[in-house]
C-alpha cells in the first residue's frame, strides 16, 4: 500500500555535497594565507648556479673534465688537424669511416671536402649515407659538433635533415671535431643558445664519454649502447 508522505524537507544529497566541497576549499585558502612568505631568490642567480669562474680557461677546464669522463682530448691547430684526425684513424686501423654529408660548427662543409679527399689519399674510404646499414658497418665516425660543455666534458651533437642522429651513437668509434672557440662554460650556456635560435633542431645529443652501462650486479661494460672509445679533436687557431 502506497502513502503519500507530501514533499521532501530538509537537505539534499547534492547541498550536502556542495557544502562539503566549500568547506574543503575554504580550508585550502586558509592554509595559503596562512602559509609562511615565499623565500626569495638571489638577486645575482649565477652566485647559485654558475660552478665555472668567469676567468677560468675553458679549453683546459674542457680537457681536464672530458678526460675524466673517458674522452680521449687531442690539441690541434686550424693548420694540422687533418694530420691529427688521419693519425687517430691509422691507430684504429679504419678501413672506413661515416662523415655527414654537410659540416657543423668547425667542421664546415669545406673542411668535410678537405677531410674527403685526405682520406681517400690515406685509402680509408670515406662514407656519407646516413643510412642504418652503413653507420653500423663502418669503423668509426668523424663529426662536428654544435658546442661543446667545459664544466662536463659534454659535447652536443644536434641532427638535422640531412645530419643522422646515429652518426655520433652508432659507430664503435666517435672523433668529434671541436673548435675552441665552441667552448661554453656550461649547460645553461648551451639551452641560452638554442633558446635564440629561430629553429631548434630535431633532435640534440648530450655526449658525456663513452657508452657505458652497469647490470643489476653493478658490474661496468662500456659501449653497448653506443661508441665504446670517443675523440675530441680541440682545434685552435694556428
Amino acid at each position: 500500500m502506497k502513502t503519500n508522505d507530501g514533499p521532501k524537507t530538509g537537505v539534499t544529497n547534492d547541498d550536502a555535497r556542495r557544502d562539503a566541497v566549500d568547506a574543503f576549499v575554504n580550508s585550502l585558502k586558509r592554509r595559503r594565507h596562512d602559509a609562511p612568505a615565499k623565500t626569495m631568490l638571489p638577486e645575482d642567480i649565477e652566485i647559485v648556479t654558475r660552478l665555472v669562474e668567469r676567468d677560468e680557461d675553458p679549453a683546459a677546464l674542457f680537457t681536464q673534465t672530458a678526460t675524466t669522463v673517458g674522452v680521449n682530448v687531442h690539441s690541434a691547430t686550424t693548420a694540422d688537424w687533418l694530420d691529427v684526425v688521419a693519425k687517430l684513424l691509422q691507430e684504429h686501423q679504419a678501413k672506413d669511416a661515416a662523415i655527414p654529408p654537410v659540416g657543423d660548427g668547425f667542421f664546415e662543409a669545406e673542411r668535410v671536402e678537405q677531410l674527403k679527399q685526405r682520406l681517400v689519399a690515406d685509402g680509408v674510404a670515406a662514407k656519407s649515407e646516413t643510412d642504418d646499414e652503413t653507420l653500423f658497418s663502418v669503423d668509426m665516425a668523424i663529426t662536428g659538433v654544435a658546442a661543446a660543455i667545459a664544466e662536463t666534458g659534454t659535447i652536443a651533437c644536434e641532427a638535422r635533415p640531412i645530419i643522422a642522429r646515429g652518426s655520433s651513437l652508432i659507430p664503435p668509434v666517435h672523433i668529434a671535431v671541436v673548435a675552441a672557440e665552441q667552448l661554453l662554460p656550461d649547460l645553461c650556456d648551451y639551452f641560452n643558445v638554442l633558446s635564440k635560435r629561430s629553429e631548434l633542431p630535431a633532435d640534440a645529443s648530450l655526449i658525456t664519454g663513452p657508452s657505458k652501462t652497469a647490470d643489476i650486479e653493478g658490474v661496468l661494460v662500456t659501449g653497448v649502447h653506443g661508441p665504446a672509445t670517443v675523440h675530441v679533436v680541440l682545434v685552435r687557431e694556428s
